[in-house]
């Protein structure tokens, strides 16, 4: 029987304290820099994912989980459903 490991089975004494940055990739799109200057306020920028796609959450800018986007209260959260070895 395989027991899943996960980060809260690993020895973080020495490490516990330190704060990292942690970003949630949601997608991208492509734009001129004319376009871009041209933005303001309440224009949308349509991004080149599905609002049901995975999100990546990248640490230091290294992939560590994927997930999908929930509402947590009036915030949004990621249910994480891979973690990324």
């Amino acid at each position: 029987m395989n027991k899943e490991v996960t980060l809260q089975d690993k020895d973080l004494s020495l490490v516990g304290h330190v704060r990292v940055s942690l970003v949630a990739q949601l997608g991208g799109t492509e734009m001129s820099v004319q376009e871009l200057f041209a933005l303001k306020t309440e224009d949308v920028v349509k991004l080149d994912q599905s609002c049901d796609a995975i999100v990546t959450l990248l640490l230091n800018g290294k992939p560590v989980a994927r997930g999908e986007l929930v509402a947590v209260e009036d915030n949004l959260g990621v249910r994480i459903v891979e973690l990324v070895g």
